[in-house]
């Protein structure tokens, strides 16, 4: 890694990691936020229950006293309303620890001090109040959520009393229960319990008692007695926060996702373009070498027919013209694979396809490569026929680069074979050499690329061969694949029709 290239590596790390820090704190931020927002709702879920609650509560607790006699004065009113035996009737009948009917009751008290005639009537939700005009002289009494429901009605009667009565218990059951409908409301699940502290000191512990609550809350409502506080303890489960930050989480990390993915495919391509780059300088100074030998070759035979053939030598100047030919052919074909690989990804390259025996081909290949070398060379076939539709000329020069990339780099033994595997031409070309690194095995087969060997060139090559093989093979619909097990195998596999 180059220092351009291990500057861009850090920048990225660097905006990565940013990225990272941005994220973690951002998301911090709306954790404390959807935290406050919870424990806000909290409240307000916890104070609407202890408001309903005690609203309810003293809807049982209202007694309300009319008298539908107009000539009773305010002064007689209340002596009879206040007297022992009816006030306390009254308390006893809206006690909470008397068991509640729907049932009637009439009761008659005769004092010397009032009207003889007054009665008390206890109404229940049956019995309708008597009109203001009614000619029974009477004193009504309605309590709990009677009175309540009718307190609009006795607005009629000169002469009421309405009287409020709080309880010294309180009912947690109730408290929960409504707690409960209000937290679901808001959906919010918590663990909770309830302390009831009186004067600074712990009267009672409902629910989880056993249970260490981290939170604490006081209501903020008015209805408890001086000194006295029911006080809300719970715990929540971050899985609740989370939930409520979802969204926000999830886009979170769809953008540092994506973020990061950019970042690494810019360095990717940084790093590939960097390596194409590197591939193509070995192929121009390759290629430079290569055109380099032909080129110096003419120079001298054409200097060679000018100043050392004075006589001008028939013989001679025919040796050199030869020379001249065979390097400018060398160069033709350089030139032409050249071109090949340029247009192999266009669409000016079009197969000639024609229906041929693969067989008699392939050993046509093998016989002229075994002119060319000291090496073992055999095509391994029990098949005498086997037809495909192709381009013949392509074809060859495939078959063609990949035995002599076997003999250039390859064992001393070269094996071809050509079988008929599930309705396909399998093709392997295997050496006993061992020379292609692990590390190399995706590369090869890129434009340009050779195995890296410094500055040695001991082996010709531009490294277009395989590329152009293995384009050339899909071009037919195939694939060309290295399999590597103790040798090099290159197998072509073809659909066979």
């Amino acid at each position: 890694m180059n220092i351009t290239t291990r500057k861009i590596f850090l920048l990225i790390s660097f905006l990565i990691l940013a990225t990272i820090g941005l994220q973690v704190y951002w998301n911090y931020k709306n954790y404390i936020s959807n935290k406050d927002r919870l424990f806000n709702e909290v409240q307000i879920a916890y104070d609407k229950a202890l408001e309903i609650y005690f609203n309810e509560e003293s809807k049982k607790q209202l007694i309300s006293f009319v008298s539908s006699d107009k000539n009773l004065k305010s002064k007689d009113f209340i002596n009879l309303v206040f007297k022992d035996s009816i006030f306390k009737s009254a308390i006893k009948t809206n006690s909470p620890k008397t068991k509640e009917t729907d049932t009637l009751l009439f009761e008659t008290f005769n004092d010397n001090s009032t009207k003889i005639d007054t009665k008390i009537f206890f109404i229940d939700g049956k019995t309708p109040l008597l009109p203001k005009s009614s000619s029974i002289n009477s004193i009504q009494v309605l309590k709990g959520k009677i009175a309540q429901d009718k307190i609009g009605g006795i607005e009629q009667f000169p002469n009421r009393i309405v009287i409020n009565m709080s309880s010294d218990t309180i009912k947690y059951n109730h408290v929960d229960s409504i707690l409960k409908t209000e937290l679901k409301r808001k959906n919010i699940a918590l663990d909770y319990s309830f302390y009831h502290l009186k004067k600074d000191s712990l009267f009672y512990t409902f629910l989880n008692s056993n249970q260490t609550f981290k939170h604490k809350i006081e209501p903020k409502s008015t209805f408890f007695k001086p000194d006295e506080i029911l006080t809300l303890g719970f715990n929540y489960s971050n899985l609740l926060l989370l939930k409520r930050m979802g969204i926000e989480l999830v886009l979170s990390f769809i953008f540092l996702i994506g973020l990061i993915g950019c970042l690494f495919f810019m360095l990717y391509v940084i790093s590939k373009q960097k390596k194409m780059d590197d591939i193509k300088n070995d192929f121009i100074n390759n290629i430079t070498h290569e055109f380099k030998t032909p080129i110096t070759t003419i120079s001298s035979a054409l200097e060679g027919m000018s100043n050392f053939n004075p006589t001008n030598n028939l013989e001679k100047n025919q040796k050199y013209i030869s020379i001249s030919k065979k390097q400018l052919s060398k160069l033709e074909i350089m030139v032409e694979k050249i071109l090949e690989t340029a247009t192999l990804n266009t669409e000016k390259l079009t197969l000639n396809r024609e229906r041929f025996n693969l067989i008699p081909f392939l050993n046509s290949i093998v016989e002229k490569h075994k002119t060319s070398t000291n090496k073992s060379i055999l095509l391994s076939n029990y098949l005498e026929q086997l037809l495909f539709f192709g381009d013949p000329f392509y074809l060859e020069n495939v078959f063609s680069n990949l035995i002599d990339n076997a003999i250039k780099y390859g064992g001393d033994e070269i094996i071809v074979t050509c079988e008929l595997i599930n309705n396909t031409i399998q093709i392997d070309v295997t050496d006993t050499g061992n020379t292609i690194p692990k590390s190399e095995e995706k590369s090869i087969f890129e434009k340009f690329y050779r195995i890296p060997k410094g500055n040695l060139h001991d082996v010709k090559g531009y490294g277009i061969g395989l590329y152009f093989s293995k384009t050339l093979i899909e071009k037919h619909n195939g694939s060309l694949q290295l399999i590597r097990n103790h040798q090099t195998t290159f197998r072509i596999i073809l659909p066979y029709e």
